[in-house]
């Protein structure tokens, strides 16, 4: 005689806010970890990191990064750990090296922002650390074909100039190779420089050089008692530096970041000098406005709007209708999702910054609801956001978690355990900087993390299946999914909350060929021409993951409530869960124990 299963299929993502016992079917809970929703809408074990460059064991975590897509079409990353900012070099063979940009920094908590250079016919990336200057690089790399006592020549038919080294006055014409600084004074539109000095004759043909970092001295402000560059933007070609232990905010003249100045009435493209109610945390460029948030509670729009005169311009500074706590707590905290600005506050809570349909002034929406629990029990120091294939990501160092908001889907992942400090997309893919060590890795790469088991826990929200008071009880109960042939994936039932009735696990593995349906293709002699298949062999390969369905049977024991539980902890573990339930029943037992 056949048996009815009550099966829960449909996946509905994370929540940790709400009792677990009130939740629909199929919402994973609070102690679910590493797990994810996929494409086909079911819930696997999350992939792997593995490591980008060399290991490091000395303990500084990376404080600092940028992704730079240069106007050249190339791509340059750069990390910042204890007193050393570095770059990321991709030798032809696919050697990853972070090679030290520049060292000896006092502080390497940088921000940076992007900058056309009208003259140098390229942009830079410029960057502050919380003194009184403003550092720039133009991304210069290349490699060195031959030297003569005052020469460099580098490979290749592009010039220097091509390959992004400076060559006019406003710029360091300084070159770095194997730790030692070089000046030159032309050959920038050729393949060689020339007047280079100290003499770079005992260097290696085919070592790698690259620009150095310029540095412009005392720009907006002098007195780093009173005005630390803190933050930078740009806006229209105009660079903004922002202090956080000063509340005004500079803005240089179009096309000329090292002139502050300004007249009044302003003309277009002027620089500008405007004063918040509150110590500026971030900005952030929105169509043709800046946004900045300011102390615990404020938010500023602000834009440059030709005047009716039509020959001048006015600076628009509009304060947002904000509540407390709602400013974003830093810099790091704030990114891009579509059209909006997503940042996280001081409440804390995930919030989204932008124009609605049918209103034109910003709204606020907040996203973190279902996690807003969690979320206040966080410690968010040093929080960073990156928003990567439909997907926000938010990077919780102190706690060594990030949290996943699947914009496609609606809803929160599980919380993914993950050494992370800085978040990074480097060519096409996501990467994570280390919160404990000068490392960097690749993201959901490989099936274990940099060698180690994954430890993967999917805690499904309780059934009782319509009844909260009356007893239930099964004596099967079914699994379905896919699975990985080394895996070894545990099934764990809680009868009632927490287990307090009873706890039982049973295993699911996936070499047992019993509960294995997978392809196979008979090449046996008489079956396949000689010469086309080798003997004994399969045509086809199978798939590295085999459907799996699996009937556990146990003793009828009555219970209010179930929890179901999936979990691995293994390394190169893999899994899917697509279904599963049980034959359930009502109990033909009174309800006596819980009765006074």
């Amino acid at each position: 005689m056949s048996v009815n299963y009550t099966i829960t299929e449909t996946f509905q993502g994370y929540n940790s806010k709400v009792d677990p016992t009130k939740l629909g079917n199929g919402i994973l809970v609070a102690g679910s970890q590493n797990v994810l929703s996929t494409d086909g809408k079911n819930i696997k074990i999350r992939e792997g990191y593995t490591l980008d460059g060399a290991a490091d064991s000395s303990l500084y975590a990376i404080e600092s990064s940028y992704d730079w897509q240069t106007h050249s079409n190339t791509g340059l990353y750069l990390r910042s750990y204890n007193d050393t900012l570095e770059f990321r070099y991709k030798a032809a063979d696919g050697t990853i090296t972070w090679t030290e940009l520049k060292g000896s920094w006092s502080d390497v908590d940088f921000n940076f922002t992007e900058y056309w250079d009208n003259t140098e016919k390229q942009d830079y990336l410029f960057f502050v650390n919380g003194d009184s200057n403003i550092y720039s690089w133009s991304g210069g790399t290349a490699l060195i074909s031959s030297t003569t006592s005052n020469t460099i020549t580098k490979t290749g038919t592009a010039t220097w100039a091509e390959a992004r080294f400076n060559t006019g006055s406003g710029y360091d014409k300084k070159v770095i190779i194997n730790g030692t600084e070089y000046t030159y004074t032309g050959g920038s539109d050729t393949t060689t420089l020339t007047g280079v000095t100290p003499d770079p004759t005992g260097e290696a043909d085919g070592s790698l050089v690259f620009q150095t970092v310029s540095t412009t001295s005392n720009k907006p402000a002098a007195d780093s008692t009173t005005f630390t560059n803190d933050l930078i933007g740009t806006l229209d070609n105009q660079v903004w530096v922002a202090s956080t232990i000063n509340r005004d905010i500079y803005i240089s003249t179009q096309n000329d970041y090292t002139d502050f100045t300004y007249s009044s009435p302003r003309t277009p493209g002027e620089g500008a000098l405007i004063t918040l109610d509150a110590y500026p945390m971030g900005m952030a460029v929105q169509e043709k406005y800046m946004y900045i948030a300011a102390g615990n509670d404020q938010w500023y729009k602000i834009v440059f709007e030709l005047a009716n005169d039509l020959v001048n311009e006015s600076l628009e500074v509009e304060r947002l209708k904000t509540t407390a706590q709602e400013a974003a707590i830093s810099q790091g905290a704030i990114s891009h999702i579509k059209n909006s600005i997503v940042y996280l506050s001081n409440e804390p809570t995930i919030d989204t910054l932008g124009k609605l349909e049918a209103i034109d002034t910003p709204q606020t929406l907040a996203l973190s609801d279902p996690i807003k629990t969690e979320l206040e029990g966080y410690d968010t120091t040093n929080a960073h956001l990156k928003y990567f294939r439909n997907n926000l990501y938010i990077a919780l160092p102190v706690e060594s978690k990030v949290l996943i908001y699947n914009l496609e889907l609606g809803y929160w992942e599980a919380p993914q355990i993950l050494p992370v400090r800085r978040l990074a997309i480097i060519e096409g893919s996501l990467y994570a900087h280390s919160n404990s060590v000068p490392e960097t890795y690749k993201l959901f790469d490989g099936y274990n993390d940099n060698t180690n088991p994954i430890n993967a826990i999917a805690k499904f929200s309780y059934q009782n299946f319509g009844d909260r008071v009356n007893y239930k009880n099964f004596d099967e109960f079914y699994s379905e999914g896919l699975i990985r042939s080394n895996t070894n994936l545990t099934l764990q039932l809680n009868y009632d909350y927490q287990g307090s009735t009873s706890v039982q696990e049973f295993t699911i593995d996936g070499s047992d060929s019993t509960v294995i349906f997978e392809k196979t293709t008979d090449a046996s002699l008489g079956k396949s021409s000689f010469g086309k298949e080798p003997f004994g062999s399969t045509i086809d390969t199978p798939n590295d993951l085999a459907k799996f369905k699996q009937i556990n049977t146990t003793v009828r024991q009555d219970y209010h409530e179930v929890q179901v539980i999936y979990k691995t902890n293994q390394i190169d573990g893999r899994w899917e869960i697509l279904a599963y339930g049980p034959a359930v029943y009502l109990s033909t037992n009174e309800v006596i124990d819980i009765k006074k």
